[in-house]
């Protein structure tokens, strides 16, 4: 075997031992927190603290306070009764599983905590998603081979791996979902590569429990059901004769099917016995999910904050690849397009669009196994055109794998800020190795992840007012809303809300947030106790409300007026139709008294957009 028939293997060797090397050497300590915590949480309450149900979390509470390993326990959710459960499915859990089961059996001999989190753990789970890694890349160039020379194959590994954010979750973050993603739609489209020309169970088999285990990951990556459905096909007799061969073949099917459900069974015996459903959508939250008819398209591709070809520009070309496929390869056209715009759109419906920390748009490398396919026809391509598009394309290429690989460096050394970057602070730090307080300046908007918010430089901000109540006899509004006779208003005993605003944030704003400021003048009897009232702030939306602040309002002297003010800076929108709440909230049994209740909202000076 000569080394042009090598090519593609002494390259896959190369990047397994660059991301294994690198990725060893850079455990941080901390890598089982946040949403890691949330896919991992299985394994130590089942296994360590004696509550496979999550119905006392307070072990997590405990930890979470030592040990700091997330800002709030979003990752647990709670059912119709409102008792707590998992937030997210198990099936990252089941991956982890027996790389954190020899570190529990480990853990006690070698001297560390067997707490389910200590560094014997983090390193178990790296080095399992390590591995994880190396088989999504084998079979993603055994994948490329089936189409492809040595040559094209070696490339396509290369400015994936090197050129895109895959690197990311290769190296420092390869805990999170996409690295057995990418290894599960590789190892898919593998078998149906050889489904389709033997028909073999194994094969089938394959396909079924990979496409399960991707449901339990992540619910929505179901939709690669439409890959193996759609392979071989190009017109409408092609689909009706692919429906045909599944009818022939029905008791493999069935048999499969069986299979799959036996492998999900653990995720549906939770579920029934925790919410006695079958089926149940623990992701209850409504700031983040899917609105199918709002995608955020451009965003995701071009924006500033995370656009997906913004930050892994090289992917162009894989776009561009698929007039290509087309050309050359029509049977597996279909499938791979209607695969990747169903994700795509799904991706992009995602209300938090930006998938929080990530470098680039995290969800899209999903999608590279089959985005390497389309790449590679348009190398081949390449290798045909006159060398006076060639080359300027390649130095391009070559271009873009450097900006790629310069910007994740700029993400680690706190450059690029994989919150809040915008175009202003991203031109002005575009190639920079070092940041300036007035570059810092530039940025989006501070959000502290405990959701405290302190306004800040109010100069910037022009204020306008929203509500004035004095609750002088002579206002019309307390014709047609509220009753006063002494010029306050009095909460009486049977009121648990005072309602002033309710409005919808496209009405109040065009811009992406505001702050609101509210002061109030409250007055409490001398008999007042019991649970304390206070001020009310959020968005709402149909499933619920998000951005939620409640500050208490704690009385003052008995019978005298007290003055207090709040500050409430909107969350991340889900969208501009969603409705903003201001109001007192009484609480308790015994009322008080209102005056002079004023609500403004702060929006950046034109010049400061």
């Amino acid at each position: 075997m000569n080394s042009f028939k090598k090519a593609s293997f002494i390259t896959l060797m190369f990047i397994y031992a660059f991301i294994s090397l690198y990725r060893i050497s850079n455990v941080n300590g901390r890598e089982i927190t946040w949403d890691v915590l949330g896919y991992y949480l299985y394994l130590p309450a089942v296994f360590i603290y004696d509550d496979p149900m999550l119905d006392d979390p307070g072990w997590l509470e405990k930890l979470n306070e030592e040990k700091d390993l997330t800002g709030t326990l979003y990752m647990v959710s709670t059912n119709d009764e409102g008792e707590p459960m998992f937030f997210f499915l198990m099936g990252m859990s089941l991956f982890y599983l027996p790389f954190f089961l020899i570190a529990n059996i480990l853990a006690t001999p070698l001297g560390f905590a067997a707490d389910g989190f200590s560094l014997i753990y983090q390193y178990a789970l790296v080095i399992g998603c390590i591995i994880y890694t190396l088989i999504g890349l084998f079979y993603f160039r055994k994948n490329l081979r089936h189409f492809f020379s040595e040559w094209i194959t070696s490339l396509v590994l290369l400015i994936v791996v090197f050129g895109t954010n895959y690197i990311v979750h290769l190296t420092i973050k390869n805990l999170e979902p996409v690295t057995v993603l990418f290894m599960l739609v590789n190892i898919i489209l593998w078998n149906t590569i050889k489904w389709h020309q033997s028909y073999q169970f194994k094969n089938l088999l394959s396909i079924g429990v990979g496409i399960t285990l991707m449901g339990m990951t992540k619910p929505s990556e179901v939709m690669i059901v439409f890959l193996p459905l759609l392979w071989n096909v190009i017109t409408w007799d092609d689909f009706k004769q692919k429906l045909a061969l599944i009818w022939q073949k029905r008791l493999s099917f069935l048999m499969v099917i069986g299979l799959c459900v036996v492998v999900a069974s653990p995720q549906i015996l939770y579920w029934w016995f925790k919410t006695g459903h079958l089926i149940y959508d623990s992701y209850k939250n409504p700031g983040v999910g899917l609105d199918i008819f709002t995608p955020h398209i451009f965003d995701v591709l071009f924006s500033y904050r995370k656009g997906w070809l913004l930050y892994t520009p090289v992917m162009i070309f894989s776009i561009v690849g698929f007039v290509f496929m087309y050309r050359k390869n029509r049977p597996v056209f279909l499938a791979i397009l209607v695969y990747s715009v169903i994700s795509f759109w799904i991706i992009a419906s995602w209300t938090e669009w930006w998938y929080g920390a990530g470098f680039s748009n995290r969800p899209m490398i999903t999608l590279y196994p089959l985005l390497g396919i389309t790449l590679g026809y348009f190398l081949q391509f390449l290798q045909r055109v006159k060398k006076r598009w060639s080359i300027p394309i390649s130095l391009s290429i070559v271009f873009f794998i450097f900006l790629n690989q310069f910007q994740w460096w700029q993400a680690r050394n706190y450059i690029i800020d994989l919150y809040r970057t915008n175009k202003a602070y991203y031109w002005a730090t575009f190639l920079k190795t070092k940041v300036t307080a007035e570059d810092k300046e530039l940025l989006m908007i501070y959000r502290d992840f405990s959701g405290v918010q302190v306004l800040t430089h109010p100069e910037k901000y022009k204020s306008t007012s929203l509500l004035d109540l004095s609750f002088d006899e002579s206002e019309e509004i307390l014709s047609k809303k509220y009753e006063s006779t002494d010029g306050y208003y009095s909460m009486t005993s049977d009121q648990n809300y005072f309602p002033v605003i309710d409005e919808p944030y496209k009405q109040l704003s065009d811009q992406y947030y505001i702050w609101v400021k509210a002061s109030i003048d409250i007055r409490f009897p001398d008999n007042f106790s019991g649970t304390l009232p206070c001020m009310v702030m959020h968005m709402a939306r149909r499933e619920g409300f998000y951005g939620y602040n409640a500050t208490d309002i704690v009385p003052g002297k008995p019978g005298e007026w007290q003055h207090y003010e709040f500050e409430f800076l909107t969350p991340e929108l889900r969208a501009r139709s969603d409705r903003f709440k201001c109001y007192v909230w009484k609480r308790g049994e015994i009322g008080f008294d209102i005056d002079n209740f004023k609500v403004s909202k702060l929006e950046l000076k034109s010049d400061m957009e």
